[in-house]
């Protein structure tokens, strides 16, 4: 008789959270989620263009000989 009772408790308990789990919105779902990911941020993105630019400036001065070091 106990047992029955602690079956029919579950299934009220999990009939209750389908139904709220149903009509909760995306931000109040709880739970591991996938994090939003936009790329790169604006700082990270400049100094990574700034990294590349004084790379081939270097480069550029190496080969065309700017530093007079091959003499």
């Amino acid at each position: 008789m106990n047992k029955n009772k602690n079956e029919d408790h579950e299934e009220e308990y999990m009939e209750a959270t389908e139904e709220e789990a149903k009509h909760r919105s995306p931000e109040e779902k709880q739970g591991i989620q996938e994090p939003r990911v936009t790329g790169y941020k604006p700082l990270q993105l400049g100094m990574i263009v700034f990294v590349i630019l004084v790379l081939v400036i270097v480069g550029f001065g190496f080969g065309t000989d700017w530093f007079g070091i091959f003499d």
